[in-house]
């Protein structure tokens, strides 16, 4: 990624984390086990962001992408199969 691609998606990943603030505080509420990592993950889940776009935003493996969803299904007690939020 080049320096300015970077910038534009800090930007986009600040005003994602901004928009949802109500979102994040009422997942809070009810999962007060949730870490800031498990919310930064459910925000871009929730802005539908694919696993290998998370991994890029992450700087990670989509690997450790798809072992983090699969701790956050845990944590929120969501089936394998169902979706995040839809």
């Amino acid at each position: 990624m080049t320096i300015a691609e970077m910038s534009l998606v800090n930007h986009l990943i600040l005003e994602l984390e901004q928009d949802n603030k109500d979102f994040q505080v009422r997942m809070k509420r009810c999962y007060p086990n949730l870490t800031p990592y498990d919310l930064r993950l459910c925000i871009y889940l929730k802005a539908n962001l694919s696993t290998k776009e998370i991994s890029r935003i992450l700087n990670i493996t989509p690997d450790s992408v798809k072992k983090a969803k699969h701790r956050l299904r845990k944590k929120l007690r969501i089936n394998p199969k169902q979706a995040f939020f839809s």
